[in-house]
């Protein structure tokens, strides 16, 4: 065997700069001398490693560089410089001196070199190395092997030690690779039996051709008549560009930085010693020995006589330990003394590529010393804890010696993060400031994030090499720690070349308060991602970035918006498409994966994968999130990030799909897996783990690199869907194999797969069938619900509606996703109108004429006031802002930014501004009846002959047959009026006039419907079916009588007009110094009539009372007559009589059935001294009703006291406007003090809004009570502004219903009187008998039903619901809803509430009649009804009057069980 070796590499050496001479010679002369001789016998080449420093204190010029020849000895005999070194020594320790040599090490290499040329006989090759260092690519970037070479020594000193001297000058390192090193060795000894000149040149990129073998230069370094060993220096050559070396200076801040960053180092300390080693020192210029003689006395001296201390005391801490240890290298610096202060020039056959990267480089060496650092003080907690972290058992690939931990648990102290903060090299103070906070945010919420240094590498080569005007960061997007954890690393390791970037972020983003504000600081700009178009502004933001810095760093996250299922999205190419059609230049895009084990906002995620709305985030979420951060509640584990080579892109790239494909597949193949991971997916599969670990190793996948912390394993989720969604994480690995039988869950997994494939591993089709089974166990679920909801008349459901009714199966909502993701077709369902004929009248819905009083115009087919409405429009940045026009209310004119997102959020449904209907149709179906011109001529002769008081047009008709129920307005707005509207509508402007009316009704059989502001939301100016009475209606409109007749200040009595609305009533009266206190919601159009005919309530009713303790008097015309109360004395009237049944009492609650009311004389009260607010928040629905019963016990309550519901403050509070900064930490404060509080929930708070009213003593004692009250249930003051706001939304927020209706919602409100000891149990079966029916009839969406409490009484109070729901693609909604409301009814009735407190029945509760009055009590109101009205003139059939006509017409529609019909 030994006859076949054909080559010696002699590489052994002590490297020991303070060896003595004679071991010197002995390690390094005796035995290359004795493995040449063993090379002589075998007859084999020769090669010796020696050392590029033999040249004595010569360092060579950049013109004269140190030749590849062997240095001159002379005077000197180098085999009597041996025999010296072996014997007395003093020849050669002189030798050694005059000839300049820094050490033994260097100078024995150089007496040897002349030793081994001696042999002729022996082909000998000597290799010299400079400072060799880790490897620059091979087996990767930083290998530096199982000990530390010498560069990297350095640096481990540096950072086990920093109390030692340095002196680091400006002077570049001469390092050397040491892969570069094993090449030329090889290349060197071998020749071309292993290696081609073209591999050499392949491997050296920017290498010049191999030069041939030239004479040895004559310079008198030897004797040029022996024959020579080759000689060959492996260092850069002199002329190797610049930028391909570093400092001793860089390398010092590099290692310092790093040490800083991985928590080796006190940073006070570490830059202080830096401070001292790179300028002090070398500002004093010492020379070798006086730099010895100080490092003795501050360094050496007080080690040792420390270490004496302690071995005298049996001290054995592991600070002695260490210290211990570092005592036989604590010399180091002085070695490198001479290195560190000298410039080295070296001719040498290699010269460093162009692209080659010094500094980076150098931030490899200190990356390895880190990793030496890292292991020992694993094996330490590895012999203290028996084990090291899980992973530690996988093959690890290169990621293992490429990382770098740069934030966590596991790395640094927090006592200097902002001192690393302030001292690193690049950022603003906002960045600064930014990562101090987010080093201790990433300390509390992750173990560990880990960068792959290595994977940065290609980076900045290609950054050198190409002239890019930008460089695109274009990590993967799974959580909102992607931009902060990208920019970070940017910041914490500048050396990786990839600079602090401008954030591309989500618009949405720039309006969060404050956070938008430090996003914008920190270089972020915003980008529009609504898929409506280009984003303008775009190219304006690219060209201005792009234009300060050369190359400009952006960070865009290609996949567009978070993946919720953390699968890959389909990339979105608007960023890439304005890069390369308008950007000039070429550009560098870099991805780069951002592995998580844990996401901080896993759950937000999944619970946002099952609703419509995306939750918005705000400052108290952010607030929240904070709290539970510092309680230590989140737990995300381990972070690893990993780049992919950056892709050049030119300036009119037409391919940007591809190009976004071709990053993702990067991003992919970056991806990495951990034991976490594996458990996670073995879990939810039911596979084995070792089954899964086999599958990924055999389709390439990455492991995880072991971090070595003795931790435990992130727990595995119990929630199934984050078990998915962390499966999600690597499951595209096995897309191919699904997409030859299932493409569409292929392409869901990985959107840019590859083509199908099959797999010849069986762990991977074990996974692969096992995953097929549970997506066609979720597919056959979807089909499923898609079966059910066609049944209950949805064959084109959306898919929100489809993944509504999925919520109660057994499959996790993310297997649904992508099930239902295969086989909906999202086609939206619209309400279907019908082709009515046009009318006769060719202006239909022109608005109302003013009618000789100068009244503003109202609205047709909604709410309010023409010049009033809520607008819904699109903000620059894509959000959806609501905004009320005009000027007549607190909310005018505000936008509303978090309207629509509460509505889409709470309905769980998307708002498309696109597809809104129209606010009114063009056309309605109103009967086109002739009324007879004999009964024309006869009442506008009553009229006197007045034309604009008496029509017949459709417009008119419409609007007085109808109210403003959801039914009404729906008809109206799509033009189909289901019920009868009146023949012809009357305007009288005075009693006289309404008597004449009557009479002339009785004389032709008219049927009389009196109309006051037509606000009624009960049906009660509907007419009666034609089939049950046939006669002519007639509505009579009393708002031209809205005089005021007398005033009495003495007795405190008004006497009005019926006809005069509740607003003109409030004004007038205030003019004369008096209220009446009746304020009810309506009162800007309902009016005096309207409110003594439904028996009406106010909000001020606890100080005033309702209308039936404000009416003194009422003046009513009968069939027979005038019904009224005379008095001898006028201007007055009795305040109590006990004379009987007066006719107050029949008026009251009759609702147009017994006459036409036409006056009324009213109780005033002088407008009170003072009016104030307050608000009060509670935690809960049940503490704020025990809270309303203790109000409702004082003596004197407040004017007004309501509670809302928590659903109902939510959506107060979504009608805010966009506050200030001010305002917005003034709102996080609140929100903050409540949460802390512990009894307050964002999702359980209510909030009771009061009113007072009176003389300043009264309203003080009030307002006291109810502070006082408020500490007893726990409450907080939340201030009278609030408490205002609530008072000021009452009357703006009526024109939400008829708003909401444009974008397929519709809605309305009952309300009921509630005894005490049923609110609780009433309020929450009402709720959850409208969610069930609503569930039961497979409607889309979610109902939202909130309450309010109005009224307080003793015996109970006045409860409004607000009901309503979305319609698209439901048949008959309006049917459909009425149903439902309907059923809500019933359920209040069966818990004890009332049929109306103060709206009336009309004909929408007629039915219920039977249910709340006994038969008796029925007959005998319809024998009086038939006594006053014989011939039922007033035959408006509303209340008790209907109930037989009304009953089975309900019925018909609506299942009493509560089982409503199919939807078809």
């Amino acid at each position: 065997q030994v006859s076949k070796i054909s080559h010696i590499l002699h590489c052994a050496a002590a490297v020991s700069f303070s060896q003595p001479l004679e071991d010197a010679a002995t390690s390094n002369i005796t035995s290359s001398l004795n493995v040449q001789s063993l090379a002589k016998q075998l007859d084999a080449k020769f090669t010796y490693l020696s050392t590029a420093f033999v040249h004595g204190d010569r360092t060579g010029t950049k013109s004269r560089p140190l030749p590849e020849a062997v240095f001159s000895l002379k005077p000197y005999d180098p085999v009597k410089l041996y025999e010296s070194m072996l014997g007395s020594q003093s020849y050669a320790s002189a030798a050694m001196n005059d000839l300049g040599f820094p050490n033994t090490y260097t100078f024995s290499k150089c007496v040897c070199e002349h030793l081994l040329e001696m042999e002729r006989d022996v082909e000998t090759t000597i290799i010299r190395p400079s400072i060799v260092g880790p490897s620059v690519e091979e087996p990767y970037e930083g290998w530096a092997g199982e000990r530390p070479s010498t560069i990297v020594a350095a640096a481990c000193l540096y950072l086990k030690f920093p109390y030692n001297m340095w002196c680091f000058g400006h002077k570049p390192v001469p390092f050397v690779p040491v892969d570069v090193v094993c090449r030329v060795i090889i290349s060197k000894s071998f020749g071309s039996d292993l290696m081609s000149e073209a591999d050499v040149a392949s491997y050296f990129r920017g290498q010049e051709e191999e030069k041939k073998e030239q004479s040895p230069i004559d310079t008198g370094y030897r004797d040029s008549t022996r024959k020579s060993p080759a000689i060959s220096t492996v260092a850069w050559d002199s002329s190797s560009p610049e930028r391909s070396t570093f400092s001793w200076v860089q390398y010092a801040f590099a290692i310092t930085h790093l040490g800083s960053v991985c928590g080796h180092v006190d940073r006070t300390v570490a830059y202080a010693g830096l401070l001292l080693s790179t300028k002090l020192f070398p500002w004093l210029g010492l020379s070798l020995a006086t730099f010895r003689q100080l490092h003795a006395i501050l360094v050496r001296t007080p080690v040792d006589k420390v270490l004496e201390i302690c071995k005298r005391l049996r001290l054995r801490s592991a600070f002695v330990r260490d210290l211990d240890a570092l005592s036989p290298v604590l010399d180091l610096p002085m070695l490198f003394f001479p290195f560190a202060n000298r410039s080295f020039y070296f001719q040498s056959q290699i010269r460093a590529p162009d692209d080659f990267n010094g500094e980076r480089y150098m931030f490899s060496c200190a990356v390895a010393a880190h990793r030496f650092i890292e292991r020992i003080e694993n094996q330490r907690k590895r012999s203290k804890h028996g084990r090291l972290e899980d992973g530690s058992s996988h093959p690890q690939r290169n990621c293992r010696n490429a990382s770098i931990y740069v934030a966590g648990k596991c790395h640094a102290m927090p006592a200097s993060d902002l001192w690393w903060a302030l001292t690193q090299p690049t950022g603003s103070l906002t960045i600064r400031f930014g990562a101090w906070v987010l080093s201790k945010i990433f300390r509390r919420t992750a173990r560990e994030i880990g960068v792959d240094v290595a994977s940065y590498a290609v980076l900045a080569r290609t950054l050198a090499s190409t002239d890019a005007a930008s460089v695109i960061l274009a990590p993967t997007h799974r959580s909102f720690y992607d931009f902060l954890i990208t920019s970070y690393i940017s910041f914490a390791l500048p050396e990786l070349g990839a600079g602090i970037p401008h954030i591309a972020a989500a618009s949405d983003f720039q309006h969060v308060p404050i956070i938008g504000i430090l996003a914008a600081w920190s270089n972020a700009f915003f980008l529009r991602r609504d898929g409506k178009g280009r984003d303008t502004t775009l190219q304006q933001d690219l060209s201005r970035i792009i234009s300060r810095s050369s190359p400009a760093f952006i960070e865009v996250f290609i996949e567009g918006k978070r993946s919720r299922s953390r699968a890959f999205l389909k990339p979105k190419t608007g960023f890439l498409r304005c890069l390369c059609e308008n950007i000039e230049g070429s550009h560098l895009v870099l991805p780069s994966t951002i592995n998580y084990e844990g996401l901080v906002d896993q759950m937000t995620l999944v619970e946002e994968t099952s609703r419509v709305a995306k939750r918005g985030m705000g400052l108290f979420r952010l607030s929240q999130w904070l709290r539970a951060v510092i309680l230590n509640k989140v737990d995300i584990g381990r972070v690893y990030i990993s780049a992919s080579p950056p892709i050049i892109v030119g300036a009119g790239t037409l391919d940007v799909r591809g190009l976004g494909n071709a990053i993702q597949e990067r991003q992919r193949s970056r991806t990495l897996v951990s034991e976490y991971h594996v458990e996670a997916a073995s879990s939810v599969l039911g596979v084995p783990s070792h089954v899964i670990r086999e599958s990924m190793q055999d389709l390439g996948m990455i492991p995880w690199p072991p971090r070595g912390a003795t931790e435990p394993l992130l727990a595995i989720p119990s929630c199934q869907n984050v078990a998915w969604t962390t499966f999600f994480h690597f499951a595209h690995i096995y897309a191919p194999y699904l997409a030859q039988t299932h493409q569409t869950w292929s392409e869901w997994l990985c959107p840019s797969s590859s083509k199908p494939k099959k797999s010849e591993s069986s762990s991977v089709n074990v996974v692969v069938s096992i995953l097929t089974q549970h997506l066609e166990a979720a597919d056959n679920e979807v089909v499923t619900v898609l079966k059910y909801l066609a049944a209950n008349g949805f064959d084109s459901p959306t898919e929100s509606h489809v993944f509504q009714y999925l919520s109660d199966v057994k499959s996790p909502a993310m297997l649904l996703l992508l099930a239902l993701k295969t086989k909906m077709v999202n086609r939206a369902g619209t309400i279907p109108l019908r082709n009515m004929p046009r009318l006769e009248d060719p202006h239909l819905f022109r608005r109302q004429k003013v009618l000789k009083n100068n009244v503003p115009l109202e609205n047709f087919a909604a709410w309010g006031f023409q010049d009033s409405y809520f607008v819904l429009n699109e903000s620059s940045d894509g959000a959806k802002i609501v905004t009320m026009k005009g000027s007549r209310y607190d909310i005018s004119g505000k936008q509303l930014p978090n309207l629509a997102r509460f509505v889409e959020e709470e309905l769980r449904i998307t708002i498309d501004l696109m597809k809104a209907p129209k606010t009114c149709c063009d056309f309605v179906s109103v009967r086109r009846d002739t009324f007879d011109e004999g009964l024309a001529t006869g009442i506008l002769a009553v009229l006197g002959n007045d034309k604009d008081r008496f029509s017949t047009r459709a417009v008119d008709r419409a609007r007085h047959g109808t109210g403003h129920t959801q039914q009404d307005i729906f008809d109206l707005r799509f033009g189909n009026i289901r019920s009868r509207v009146p023949d012809a509508v009357v305007w009288p402007k005075s009693i006289l006039e309404v008597e004449a009316l009557v009479s002339f009704a009785v004389e032709e059989s008219l049927c009389l419907i009196p109309f006051g502001g037509g606000t009624n939301v009960t049906h009660a100016t509907h007419c009666p079916p034609r089939e049950v009475d046939p006669r002519p209606m007639v509505s009579i409109d009393m708002k031209l009588m809205n005089g005021i007749l007398w005033v009495n200040e003495e007795d405190g009595l008004v006497h009005v007009e019926a006809g005069i609305t509740g607003g003109e009533l409030i004004r007038r009266v205030e003019k004369l110094g008096f209220t009446i206190g009746h304020i009810p919601d309506s009162y800007e159009f309902s009016t005096l009539g309207g409110w003594i005919a439904t028996k009406a309530s106010g909000m001020k009713q606890n100080k005033y009372g309702n209308i039936e303790d404000i009416v003194k008097d009422v003046t009513v015309v009968g069939s027979k007559g005038i019904l009224s109360t005379s008095h001898r004395i006028s201007k007055t009237t009795a305040g109590r009589s006990s004379a009987g049944l007066e006719p107050k009492s029949l008026a009251l609650g009759s609702e147009g059935c017994f006459g036409i009311i036409t006056s009324a004389v009213l109780k005033i009260s002088p407008i009170p001294e003072v009016k104030s607010y307050q608000s009060v928040l509670l935690p809960s629905f049940g503490v704020g009703v025990e809270y309303m019963r203790a109000l409702s016990k004082m003596t004197m309550k407040p004017a007004s006291v309501r509670l809302l519901d928590n659903d109902q403050f939510r959506l107060g509070q979504a009608l805010k406007e966009r506050p200030s900064l001010f305002g917005t930490l003034r709102e996080w404060l609140a929100h903050a003090i409540s949460s802390a509080g512990g009894n307050f929930s964002l999702n359980t708070v209510v909030c009771v809004t009061i009113s007072f009213e009176g003389s300043a003593a009264e309203v003080n004692l009030q307002q006291r009570l109810v502070r006082d009250f408020a500490t007893v249930y726990e409450g907080m003051l939340a201030g009278p502004s609030v408490g205002k706001a609530g008072y000021d939304l009452t009357f703006a927020i009526a024109y939400l219903r008829d708003f909401a209706l444009n974008y397929d919602i519709i809605g309305e409100s009952f309300e009921t009187f509630v005894p005490w000891s049923c609110i609780k149990r009433l309020v929450a079966a009402t709720k959850d008998r409208v969610q069930s029916e609503h569930r039961h009839r497979a409607l889309p969406g979610e109902p939202f039903i909130c309450s309010r409490i109005t009224q307080l009484y003793d015996e109970g109070v006045c409860v409004y619901f607000y009901f309503c729901m979305q319609i698209k693609g439901v048949s008959n909604p309006s049917v459909v809803f009425s149903e439902i409301e309907h059923i809500a009814r019933e359920e209040i009735l069966s818990n004890g509430g009332s049929l109306s407190h103060h709206h009336g029945l009309g004909k929408v509760r007629s039915s219920f009649v039977s249910q709340i009055y006994s038969q008796a009590y029925i007959d005998t109101l319809t024998a009086i009804k038939n006594s006053i009205d014989e011939r039922n003139v007033f035959g408006a059939a509303n209340g008790i009057f209907g109930s037989k006509m009304y009953s089975s017409s309900i019925s018909e529609h609506t299942n009493v069980s509560g089982k409503g019909p199919k939807n078809a």
